[in-house]
């Protein structure tokens, strides 16, 4: 049985002549190991390595990575392009020696909760999806103008008006719920989330049987003041599962 060492590895790959920049984090021990592709959110201040490093303790491999036109990957960035990224980054992660091909998690916050939803959906080969305050529905979140400037001034290749295009063209999580049934799926939300308050996931909530969703009290959208119960929750659930 191969024995894998923890470690960093850089992620730099070609989308459409465009580099995608990252690190991919090798978790440490015996046999292929379990391995996740970590999403981030729209612009992408919150990174969330500290589930990077929880996860890499835990003996997971993570694919960290920033999408086109964000944090210094090339081209221009576009929410609907989104996928495009996730699959050249699976299909990376795909060949990488320590890769577990049967323990493939996909786990995002805000929008990259959102593409958890939507692409995991779309993918059996992911075995856990974990959404972290979720974008559900565009048309039921609808962000001001000073918001998408702000987004936008911190993005490159696109404008905050074609960025609010974008958005409200982002097919609603909740078209896809029959696909997500039956899946090992983790949603937890905050309750003080002023992006995405309570209400915008109850009709998700409803439709779905088998998913395990936790709601926190005090937590905001990025779960600024718990994130050690955060990193705690997550792992005991992918324990359990």
């Amino acid at each position: 049985m191969p024995q894998f060492k923890s470690g960093l590895d850089s992620f730099v790959i070609t989308v459409k002549e465009s580099k995608l920049l990252g690190g991919f984090y090798r978790g440490d021990g015996n046999g292929l190991r379990p391995t996740a592709i970590l999403l981030h959110g729209v612009p992408g201040v919150e990174k969330n390595m500290d589930l990077v490093y929880a996860l890499r303790e835990a003996g997971w491999n993570t694919l960290y990575f920033h999408y086109r036109g964000s944090w210094g990957s090339g081209g221009n960035y576009n929410l609907l392009e989104h996928g495009e990224d996730i699959q050249v980054a699976l299909n990376w992660v795909l060949q990488q020696p320590s890769v577990d091909k049967n323990r493939l998690m996909l786990i995002g916050s805000s929008i990259g909760g959102y593409n958890t939803l939507i692409h995991g959906a779309a993918d059996q080969r992911f075995k856990y999806l974990v959404s972290l305050c979720p974008l559900i529905d565009p048309k039921e979140a609808v962000l001001s103008e000073k918001i998408f400037s702000q987004f936008a001034s911190m993005l490159h290749g696109v404008t905050a008006a074609q960025l609010q295009t974008q958005w409200l063209r982002l097919t609603p999580a909740t078209a896809i719920t029959q696909q997500l049934n039956k899946r090992n799926l983790l949603l937890i939300t905050g309750n003080q989330d002023e992006a995405f308050p309570p209400k915008h996931y109850v009709a998700f909530g409803k439709s779905l049987d088998t998913m395990t969703w936790i709601r926190k009290e005090d937590a905001d959208h990025q779960f600024s003041t718990c994130r050690p119960w955060l990193r705690e929750t997550i792992l005991s659930w992918i324990k359990n599962v």
